[in-house]
C-alpha cells in the first residue's frame, strides 16, 4: 500500500468528522440508505439496472456536507477497500439537471479519484463500483446546497483573454505516494447558462512511457470549470513519465507529460 494512502487511512476519522463521506452499512438488497427517486431511475439509464447492486461502506465517497461553492464541491472516491475487481466507477448526481458527472475506468492505477463538480440543488452523490459478474456496489454522500452551480455561466467569460489560457495543462507525479494530479484549464460550460452553449471536456487518459493506457475518464457537464483530477499510481507507474491526453465536445485536442 502507497504511503498516500497509507496517510489518508491513519487520518480517516479525522476526514469524516469534517466530510459527509460514506455511508451506513446496509445488509438488505435493493435498499437505498437515501431513499432518492431518482435512484432507481438512474441506475437503469446509468448503470444499466444491475440486479444485484447493494449499498456499501467500502464504497467511500468523501465530500464536504456543505456546499460552500455551488461551482466548486470537491469530492474523493475511493473504492481500495473492495476486494471484487472495479473495471469502471459511476459518478450520478441525484437531483442535477446533467446527472452523470463522469465515468471512472481506473485500469492500472487504483480505484481512487480526486475531483470536483458543480451542484445545481441539494442532494445525494453516487459513486458505484462495477465489473462484469461481480455485484455493483454503491456508496454516496448527501451535500446540501443552495444550488446554482451546473445554471451558472464559467467564471472565464468574465474575462476577455480567458481563451489565451484555454487548453493548458499543469501536473505533478509524487513517486513517494503514488500521487498524481493534474489540471486543465478549461470553461466545462453545461450549456444551461443563457447564452452560452455547452462546451466540455469528454475524455482524458493516462498513458504510460510505452504509449499503453494506465488509466481513462469519460468526462460531462457537472465536472467543475478548470478541472482538477488526482490518481493514486502503483509503485511502478509512479516513477513515470506519465502522458497525458484529452479532449473535448469542440472537438480541440490537448496533451502534456508529467515526470517525477
Amino acid at each position: 500500500m502507497s504511503a498516500f494512502l497509507c496517510d489518508r487511512l491513519a487520518n480517516g476519522a479525522a476526514a469524516l468528522a469534517q466530510y459527509g463521506g460514506g455511508i451506513a452499512p446496509v445488509t438488505a438488497p435493493d435498499s437505498d440508505p437515501f431513499d432518492s427517486g431518482m435512484w432507481e431511475l438512474h441506475r437503469l439509464e446509468y448503470l444499466g439496472d444491475p440486479p444485484d447492486w447493494r449499498a456499501d461502506p467500502r464504497m467511500r465517497v468523501l465530500t464536504p456536507r456543505n456546499a460552500e461553492d455551488a461551482s466548486h464541491v470537491p469530492i474523493m472516491v475511493d473504492a481500495t477497500g473492495l476486494t471484487d475487481p472495479v473495471t469502471r466507477i459511476v459518478i450520478t448526481i441525484d437531483y442535477s439537471p446533467l446527472p452523470l458527472a463522469l465515468i471512472f475506468h481506473p485500469g492500472r492505477a487504483l480505484p481512487l479519484l480526486g475531483f470536483g463538480v458543480k451542484y445545481e440543488i441539494a442532494g445525494p452523490i453516487r459513486a458505484t463500483a462495477l465489473a462484469d459478474g461481480v455485484p455493483a456496489r454503491m456508496g454516496g454522500a448527501f451535500i446540501d446546497a443552495m444550488g446554482g452551480g451546473c445554471s451558472a455561466p464559467a467564471v472565464a467569460h468574465t474575462r476577455p483573454d480567458w481563451q489565451q489560457g484555454f487548453g493548458e495543462m499543469r501536473g505533478r507525479l509524487f513517486p513517494d505516494s503514488g500521487r498524481l494530479r493534474v489540471n486543465i484549464r478549461h470553461p466545462m460550460d453545461t450549456g444551461l447558462a443563457d447564452g452560452i452553449p455547452a462546451h466540455h471536456l469528454t475524455d482524458l487518459q493516462l498513458l504510460d512511457a510505452q504509449g499503453a493506457p494506465i488509466a481513462r475518464i469519460e468526462l460531462r457537464h457537472p465536472v467543475e470549470e478548470n478541472p482538477t483530477l488526482t490518481f493514486a499510481l502503483p509503485p511502478d507507474l509512479a516513477l513515470g513519465p506519465v502522458r497525458i491526453e484529452a479532449r473535448d465536445s469542440n472537438g480541440y485536442r490537448f496533451s502534456g507529460e508529467v515526470r517525477a
